[in-house]
């Protein structure tokens, strides 16, 4: 006589729910990418994909306790579900734990006194700047080698540096908006990987042997960035030491030696 051993319904409804959660996150992220919807749309298709899984990882624990009493079938897909569950209770720690280690702001600068514009009203009005007044000892504390860069070198080595970096990184449309004979300011728009768009502004301010850089990231969208435009100042700005560093190492392999007087002439 042949037992028939009934799939658990628990199990069922958990993978079911799990298989909403990947294709969700993959649609909102796309879609935000190429400006199909806007921030608070994606937020929303986000939460309920976060939401599903976690209401996935419930359903399948559920039904872990049920198939391990039943014997029914179903644990592949309670397996499943699970797995995808707790992916998405590792994405929503990391995020808690990036909101709770950062500053609550969303724009950082390394010249609190004089940042450099950003070319985007909605970012600079007055309760912006003292935004960054107020939060400025909590984000140097966050971010300590956020801070303005001297380096003795004139617009003719700095800028092309400048540049190249801003390549590197990928900020296509980071640009040079105005240029003088002791200034030139770069700014343009980059985009974060879930989508969403932040401000950059990069000022060099020179003379003939030295110049000084400063950096300032905002964003457009939210209260709170989870720490990236201070993350994003202090990569580029690593690197921009990094490539000075060669720079001057080459110019210093390049210059003349001079020679030491002999005794004989020096009598």
């Amino acid at each position: 006589m042949r037992i028939f051993i009934k799939t658990s319904a628990w199990a069922v409804w958990a993978a079911r729910l799990a298989r909403l959660v990947i294709p969700l996150y993959v649609v909102s992220v796309l879609a935000h990418h190429i400006e199909l919807i806007d921030g608070p749309i994606f937020v929303t298709m986000f939460a309920l994909a976060t939401i599903l899984g976690m209401a996935a990882l419930a359903v399948g624990l559920i039904a872990f306790i049920r198939l391990w009493y039943t014997g029914d079938h179903g644990w592949g897909m309670a397996s499943w579900a699970n797995l995808v569950g707790i992916a998405v209770a590792g994405l929503l720690g990391l995020t808690v734990l990036l909101a709770t280690q950062h500053p609550q702001t969303n724009q950082v600068t390394t010249n609190i006194n004089n940042p450099p514009p950003l070319g985007a009203p909605s970012l600079e009005t007055p309760a912006k700047q003292a935004e960054l007044e107020q939060m400025a000892q909590e984000v140097a504390i966050s971010f300590p080698t956020a801070v303005t860069r001297a380096y003795p070198l004139g617009p003719n080595d700095i800028l092309p540096l400048l540049e190249r970096q801003i390549a590197a990184k990928g900020w296509d449309n980071v640009n040079r908006q105005s240029a003088t004979e002791t200034e030139t300011l770069y700014m343009g728009d980059v985009k974060t990987w879930l989508g969403f768009k932040d401000r950059v502004s990069i000022r060099a301010i020179y003379d003939q042997n030295q110049s000084e850089i400063d950096m300032r990231s905002a964003s457009y969208f939210g209260e709170a960035d989870l720490g990236t435009n201070g993350r994003r100042i202090q990569s580029f700005l690593a690197d921009l030491d990094s490539a000075v560093r060669k720079k001057l190492l080459d110019l210093s392999r390049a210059a003349p030696l001079q020679e030491e007087p002999s005794t004989e002439e020096a009598d």
